[in-house]
């Protein structure tokens, strides 16, 4: 089970600009799927995928129940 986690993190949610088979998987242009990360350079560079990375948030001192001192 524990490998199947690893396998998990290494892949990455992207979505097709034009039909494509990856692996068993037929994909239509537009959907979402999800690729190894070794593969997603070549795919990004031939165009057939858009890949935008995932978004972190910063906490906020009211997430973690702290203050900022006034700026003066």
């Amino acid at each position: 089970m524990a490998k199947k986690v690893a396998e998990e993190e290494r892949n990455v949610k992207v979505k097709a600009k034009v039909n494509l088979k990856y692996d068993s998987d037929v994909v239509k242009m537009g959907s979402e799927l999800e690729i190894r990360d070794s593969d997603l350079k070549e795919m990004k560079d031939k165009g057939y995928i858009s890949y935008t990375p995932p978004v972190q948030t910063q906490q906020t001192g009211q997430e973690t129940d702290q203050q900022t001192p006034p700026v003066e």
